[in-house]
């Protein structure tokens, strides 16, 4: 996966939630943009921490574990 398709989703106005998924097949939500960091910084990444608050979790992503960036399907209108 490009680190240019992450920090898209991450800088994304309005904010969609995203799904990273690991090469586990293990899939982890990124529900804010305030819960994701890049570490140290994008230009150097050597890992990628996401922070969930309800319960409380904290998931490290090795950049070699990072498989897939994944969007939920669109809701359907009912109007």
């Amino acid at each position: 996966m490009e680190y240019s398709e992450l920090f898209a989703a991450i800088d994304a106005k309005p904010f969609r939630p995203f799904s990273l998924e690991i090469v586990s097949g293990r899939r982890i939500e990124v529900a804010h943009p305030d819960n994701i960091m890049i570490l140290p910084n994008r230009q150097r990444v050597h890992h990628i921490e996401v922070y969930r608050t309800d319960p409380w979790d904290m998931a490290i992503i090795w950049p070699e574990g990072l498989a897939a960036l994944l969007f939920p399907a669109p809701e359907a209108d009912s109007g």
